[in-house]
Order: structure tokens, then sequence, then C-alpha cells
């Protein structure tokens, strides 16, 4: 999973779907945080607490960029090259890369480019 293959997705899709996929991911996101859970952190400590900081923040952007596009403001939202990047770079610094890439295969479905 790169942010070139992610933006090439988002891309495809339509300003609905895309917001919908957007939403989509978050919602995944949310089952990994639960993962990690409140006993876990507690358990391991800040690793597993920065990891779930790391998973809000991504839901934080998801959201903001799908509200963008639900709203009719796609010139306002980031551009989906750069989102796509963002969310890359939050993930590898919150070490949730995994977490982000199963959310976004989930996501993706048949519907990403590669499966074409």
């Amino acid at each position: 999973m790169t942010p070139q293959l992610i933006s090439e997705w988002l891309t495809s899709l339509s300003i609905t779907e895309r917001a919908k996929a957007l939403n989509l991911i978050s919602f995944k996101l949310t089952i990994r945080a639960r993962e990690h859970g409140l006993s876990e952190a507690v358990a391991q400590g800040e690793a597993t607490i920065k990891r779930l900081l790391g998973i809000n923040e991504l839901q934080h952007r998801l959201s903001a960029q799908a509200g963008h596009y639900m709203d009719g403001e796609e010139s306002t939202a980031y551009p989906v090259s750069v989102f796509s990047q963002t969310l890359f770079e939050i993930a590898a610094q919150y070490n949730v890369t995994g977490a982000l890439g199963a959310a976004l295969k989930s996501a993706m479905g048949n519907k990403s480019p590669a499966a074409n």
C-alpha cells in the first residue's frame, strides 16, 4: 500500500464515493483502536497510547476531508495526492501503518486501480 496507489484509487471515485470511502476507512480504524483498548494501553504503556493517538489523528483527518466532499467543497479540501501522503506520514509517525493499510484494503475492495 502506497500513497500513490491510494491517490489513484481516490481520484478514480466520484466525490460521493470518495466521501463514503473515507468514512469507511475511518470506521475500520475505530475497530483497530478497540483492539488496542485501554487494558492493553495500561499493560504496554506509551507505545499503545501513541498508536491510539495516531489512529485518532487519522480519523480526524479522514472525517474532515470527507466533510469537505459531502458539503460539495472539493476545492477547499486537500488535493488527493497531498491528502494520501499526509495519511501515510501520520501513520508512520504513530507506528500505525498496518492499521491504516488494513483499513484501506478493506475499504478499497476490488475498486483499487491495481486490482484492474
